[in-house]
């Protein structure tokens, strides 16, 4: 399921800083509950690249909560938690 729909199903928007060693700018994730949140943040911390990180020895989601303002992301951080966001809730579609 893609954001626009997930926007259009009323999730909620919720912000985090991803901390692997240093900490990314705020991502967004659109959620239908709080524990969705963590789920897909702790898939994408999996995936970010060692080019955008120095250590990938600490990855930790730092959960914020609902977002109700525009963000100033990492655009490459930001794209892999929204393909996560959306492959998370892929299974919704059918």
């Amino acid at each position: 399921m893609t954001i626009e729909e997930m926007k259009a199903k009323g999730f909620k928007r919720y912000s985090a800083y991803i901390q692997k060693t240093i900490t990314t700018k705020e991502v967004e994730v659109w959620a239908k509950k709080k524990n969705d949140v963590f789920d897909i943040l702790l898939e994408a911390t999996k995936d970010l690249s060692n080019m955008e990180f120095e250590n990938l020895r600490s990855t930790e989601a730092v959960y914020l909560g609902l977002c109700e303002k525009e963000i100033e992301s990492i655009a490459e951080a930001q794209s892999t938690v929204t393909r996560h966001n959306e492959d998370f809730y892929k299974s919704e579609e059918e």
